[in-house]
Order: structure tokens, then C-alpha cells, then sequence
């Protein structure tokens, strides 16, 4: 197996279900990112022997022949041997160069290049651009180098993001914030009530009174819900601070054409399917400002709505 492939294959049966960062890589990365570009060329009046000390100082075992810089044909170490064994080392290339040689175009993905090395079983490709200009030479070492250079920043760049993750939690820990963060799907009523969940159990791991515990758990279902029945899907965010906890319900729209409105207990646009599952009611924002120490809400057609609330954690309300 040549070393483009082994990068590629999976091994056993769990892995050929496993989609590996090289395989999706060979998808992304294009013709154009491995390849040699400025390839050593030589013109169709230079000789054989030209190409044959081209060959022998940069160790290629093939040279482009090009002409204003159009491709007309390459030449390989098979045919400087033949030339050589034939006697016609000192005749111009263009006399037996091979014409029309196969190329690859710089947009292809580095999948098709490697199946059309597997195709022709060359050790080399030249790359031409859209307009048959010759930019490149590419081989499977350079796809290779490629893949294991963007393989090595990829994994530089997950150590430095978990470096950075690590310091957040970090400094978290510090200042004894837990930040609790859901994508919410339009229509997920199942999933409905996670992040109100997860925020009542720090809540009660801190010791904090139960009323306030309710509220902010009513603030994060409500927010949730509104999200799941009103708009194309958002995210909630709480974050559990010393002294409050600050909810964040950011949603992609379609926004409320009437804020007043929305805050009248009873007004809803909910559906028949989310009234026949128990939701709906009206009450999901006229709850969230009667439980919220602070709330703010913008909303514009077309864009979405950002509720914020606030609820604070007052020490006399902490129990031993």
C-alpha cells in the first residue's frame, strides 16, 4: 500500500465506519495546495541532453516542455535512456518529447488526484490552470506532505483550543462561574427543560434558596420552549455567577412583530400542534419577566429575538 493510501484507509471494522481527519481532508484540500508550483521547464529547442542535466541536478524523473507557458508535451527518464541508446541525446525535445501528456487541473480535490495516480500509475502530474497554462508538477510525495502538514496544524490548532478551553474553566472555577450552553432545535419538544435542569442542580450543589431556584428554572424552560415553538432554533445560555445567574435566549426568528403584545398574559401565535401537546398557553414571557430580577428583550422581524434576564442571588436567600 503506497503512503497516500495508508493515510487514507481505515483499519477493521469499526474504523471503515470512522471517518478519519485525512479523509476529509483529501475532499477539502485541492490540486493547487500540494502541489510544486514554478515546475522546472525546458522549451521544445532544447535537447535531450538539456533535459538530461535537468534531470540529473534537481533528481526528477520527468520535465514539462512548455511554450509561452502552454504545456506541449514532457519528457521522462525513459525516454532520455531511449535517446541515449538510440543516439539522438543532442536532438531538440520537441522531436520526441511525449505529446499531449496527461495533466490534472489545479481545482481537482486531492481524491480524484490520488485516483488518477492509481488510474495511470504515473509518478507525477503536470497541473494546468483554467486556461491551460502550465502552474504546477504534483506527485504522491507532495500529496503526502500536504496531508501531514494541514494533519499537524489541525492538531495545533485542537491543542491550542483546548489550552484555551482549559484556561476558561479555569478561570471559571475562579470566580465560581458554571456556564451552562444548549443549541435549540425548532419543533425538539422532547428535549425541552436541559439547560433549566442542569442550572437547578448547580443551584442546589451551591446551597442557594429554593424560590430562587424556581425562578430561574421557570426563566430557562420558558425561554427553551418559546424557542422550540416560535422560531427556526437558537441557543440558551446560563451562567451561574457568585451573586446572580445571567440566562441568554438568542434565537434565529422570525422575531416578534409585537413585543407589548407578546407580553400579555393569554396572547400566543403558538400552533395546533404545540397547543395539543400542552405548550402554548401565553404565558411563556409574562412568566419569564415576573420570575426575572431583570429582564430585557429586542426583537426585529426577519432577525430573531435576544431575551435577557437576570435573577439574583442574594445572600439572604442562601441557606446553610
Amino acid at each position: 500500500m503506497n503512503p497516500t493510501s495508508s493515510l487514507l484507509a481505515g483499519s477493521g471494522t469499526t474504523e471503515k465506519r470512522r471517518i478519519s481527519v485525512a479523509q476529509v481532508l483529501v475532499y477539502e484540500l485541492r490540486v493547487r495546495d500540494a502541489m510544486t508550483k514554478e515546475p522546472v521547464t525546458a522549451g521544445p529547442t532544447d535537447t535531450m541532453r538539456t533535459i538530461q542535466h535537468l534531470m540529473k541536478t534537481h533528481r526528477f524523473s520527468g520535465v514539462p516542455i512548455t511554450q509561452n507557458g502552454c504545456l506541449l508535451g514532457i519528457v521522462t527518464i525513459e525516454d532520455i535512456i531511449n535517446a541515449l541508446d538510440k543516439g539522438h541525446i543532442n536532438e531538440p525535445t520537441e522531436r520526441w518529447m511525449a505529446r499531449d501528456p496527461v495533466t490534472l487541473r489545479d481545482h481537482y480535490s486531492l481524491v480524484r488526484a490520488v485516483a488518477e495516480f492509481d488510474r495511470y500509475g504515473f509518478g507525477r502530474f503536470p497541473v494546468v490552470d483554467g486556461s491551460d497554462k502550465l502552474v504546477g508538477i504534483i506527485t504522491r510525495g507532495d500529496i503526502t506532505d500536504c496531508l501531514v502538514h494541514h494533519l499537524e496544524r489541525r492538531a495545533e490548532e485542537a491543542v491550542a483550543h483546548e489550552a484555551v478551553l482549559m484556561a476558561e474553566r479555569a478561570a471559571d472555577e475562579k470566580a465560581r462561574r458554571v456556564v451552562v450552553r444548549t443549541q435549540i432545535k425548532s419543533g425538539d419538544f422532547d428535549s425541552a427543560g436541559k439547560v433549566s435542569q442542569r442550572m437547578r442542580q448547580v443551584l442546589r450543589e451551591r446551597g442557594i434558596d429554593p424560590d430562587v431556584r424556581r425562578r430561574a428554572a421557570i426563566i430557562a424552560y420558558e425561554a427553551e420552549t418559546n424557542i422550540i415553538i416560535h422560531t427556526i432554533g437558537g441557543q440558551i445560555t446560563a451562567t451561574i455567577l457568585p451573586d446572580k445567574v445571567v440566562i441568554d435566549a438568542i434565537d434565529e426568528g422570525p422575531g416578534i412583530e409585537n413585543v407589548d403584545l407578546a407580553l400579555r398574559e393569554g396572547w400566543s401565535t403558538a400552533g395546533p400542534l404545540a397547543r395539543e401537546l400542552g405548550f402554548g398557553a401565553g404565558m411563556g414571557l409574562p412568566n419569564i419577566k415576573r420570575c426575572s430580577d431583570v429582564f430585557e428583550i429586542k426583537s426585529e422581524m426577519g432577525r430573531g429575538t435576544h431575551l435577557h434576564a437576570e435573577v439574583m442571588l442574594e445572600k439572604a436567600r442562601m441557606v446553610a
